[in-house]
């Protein structure tokens, strides 16, 4: 089977909009989330959320075609542009039939759907615009980023709600490891649409669960709730042996990759620590590594009480009382269908700094979640680290990679 390489990242995130600049901020232990200006929290409990706030999709779309793209959409096409530019992926004549897009998505249509359904109430079909139509469904991120780009490779959308996106990049492997694909576009996009954030907090969902303060703390003993994200997390995949052969850099290999499945609610959190330490093991297993080469666990933890717990009791049952040192940017980032993609980002970008990131919020680890997580960043010379991204309703998604060094 084919290596599979990771030469090309395109990022739209609260955090910044290159690799230096996210990872920059992520090592500084920044967060990216704030609270929400972009519509009226009033009567909600929670308020704060990783919403961008100053991104201009005019800067990588040509304006004339803003209008008929929505808000997912846009962050699809500006990280995937990113990520073709920064691989050096010609998309143009030929190479185009090489390149195909496999995107995670977990709210892509909800804006168009909401606008649509609001007009149609409002003043029935004629008072719909035509072009909200074609965005209303989940796969017209990917499908959007074929046209931009001409390509004319696989086109899948993947949404597995939070783990969407490391399902996706899960499921391009696979494609690139036995030579259905010369090269995709894949990760994940998400965005925060005000009604998907009002019905969250009707849940009590997020933070602050219980009362206390509203805040994203994955792992901490104060944790009570998560906090929305949302962002662009685009990565370009291709074979190793094209990577070399085009002379590109390459950032990291993915060495291996698993899903398992949990038997949850189909909005509760796994709380049965098994099917996720499974999931570690199989992408451990699929690497061909141990778990003695892992320099840190990139968690999917998000600031609930019950996936925390599990996925600290589940590490725990993969690394043994050696333990391993273990961050979520969930602190940092928020959670979204995109999270899985941008830990990839973040598991690639700070182990090439020979630095694991400290997870934001974090101030004291709770005595339920023996993990050796801090709130400060560390030194690392290891360059393996393993992903995991856990969605409620429970579907479980592990991976394993090998960062580059730098040339």
């Amino acid at each position: 089977m084919e290596r599979v390489a990771v030469t090309g990242l395109g990022l739209v995130s609260t955090l910044g909009r290159d690799p230096t600049s996210f990872v920059d901020a992520l090592l500084a232990g920044t967060s990216g989330i704030s609270d929400v200006t972009a519509f009226d929290t009033k009567a909600c409990r929670s308020h704060r959320a990783g919403k961008l706030t100053d991104f201009d999709p005019a800067e990588y779309i040509d304006p004339n075609k803003l209008r008929r793209i929505d808000e997912v959409g846009r962050l699809a096409v500006s990280s995937g542009k990113l990520a073709l530019a920064d691989a050096g992926v010609e998309t143009n004549g030929a190479a185009a039939s090489e390149v195909g897009v496999v995107l995670g998505t977990y709210t892509a249509g909800l804006h168009s759907t909401v606008d649509f359904l609001s007009g149609l109430v409002r003043g029935g079909p004629a008072d719909v615009s035509p072009l909200l139509f074609s965005n209303t469904v989940g796969n017209a991120p990917a499908s959007l980023c074929a046209l931009e780009f001409g390509l004319k490779g696989g086109n899948v959308t993947v949404t597995n709600k939070e783990a969407s996106s490391l399902a996706a990049v899960a499921y391009s492997v696979n494609l690139l490891r036995h030579r259905r694909a010369s090269a995709l576009i894949t990760g994940g996009v998400d965005d925060i649409e005000a009604n998907f954030f009002r019905i969250h907090d009707r849940f009590h969902v997020m933070s602050p669960v219980d009362g206390g303060d509203e805040a994203a703390r994955p792992f901490d003993r104060l944790r009570n709730g998560f906090v929305l994200g949302e962002g662009g997390f685009a990565l370009i995949a291709e074979p190793w042996s094209r990577a070399s052969k085009r002379g590109a850099r390459i950032y990291a290999e993915i060495l291996g990759v698993s899903g398992t499945s949990s038997p949850s609610g189909i909005n509760q959190w796994p709380d049965e620590p098994t099917h996720l330490s499974h999931a570690m093991e199989l992408a451990l297993s699929d690497a061909s590594c141990s778990a003695r080469e892992v320099a840190a666990v990139f968690a999917s933890a998000n600031g609930t009480v019950v996936l925390d717990r599990a996925e600290a009791e589940a590490i725990g049952e993969v690394f043994g009382e050696r333990g391993v040192p273990v961050v979520s940017l969930k602190g940092a980032l928020g959670e979204s269908g995109a999270s899985g993609a941008a830990a990839i980002a973040a598991a690639i970008l700070s182990l090439g700094r020979n630095r694991i990131p400290p997870t934001a919020g974090l101030r004291e680890v709770a005595p339920d979640c023996p993990v050796d997580a801090r709130g400060e960043s560390r030194c690392t010379s290891g360059r393996v680290a393993l992903v995991n991204s856990f969605a409620s309703g429970g579907a479980n998604y592990s991976l394993v990679l090998r960062v580059e060094p730098s040339p």
